[in-house]
């Protein structure tokens, strides 16, 4: 015998509450303990999961996760005494993602100032020479932004 079909929300339903209550606390989570670690660290780290009463949190290196692991007993005490008084443990993993995702290309702001330029004219010529010229050359690049640097 073939059973009824069952709507889709109701079987969706209580599984979507789920996941929207313990994304929520994730959330706070994060947004409580962000502060409390050590200001370099905070890039390197992110609230993994929160299961049975455990805290997991990726870091992106062996050594991020050893240096968190000395605070373990601080953060944890901190976190209890700021609302999530069920938290049993803190879990560290390494996630080398974590590291990837941080990582940004420098910005090169390497720029001369005017009056930089203008030291590097006198200099030049006072020096003169071989020197002189290489120095004027760089002089010229004084104030022009990045993009008229490689133009020029």
């Amino acid at each position: 015998m073939k059973s009824k079909p069952q709507d889709l929300a109701d079987l969706v339903g209580h599984r979507f509450a789920q996941i929207q209550d313990k994304s929520g606390a994730l959330a706070q989570l994060h947004q409580h303990l962000m502060p409390l670690i050590d200001p370099a660290a905070r890039p390197h780290c992110a609230i993994a999961n929160l299961r049975g009463g455990v805290v997991v949190i990726g870091v992106s290196s062996a050594a991020w996760a050893t240096r968190l692991q000395y605070q373990r007993l601080e953060l944890l005490s901190e976190l209890r005494s700021k609302g999530f008084p069920m938290l049993t443990s803190i879990e560290f993993k390494v996630n080398p993602q974590l590291s990837r995702l941080e990582q940004q290309k420098p910005t090169n702001s390497n720029r001369l100032s005017p009056q930089a330029g203008e030291h590097l004219q006198q200099l030049a010529k006072d020096i003169g020479g071989e020197l002189g010229e290489k120095l004027k050359r760089l002089a010229a690049h004084a104030g022009r932004p990045e993009n008229a640097k490689r133009r020029g």
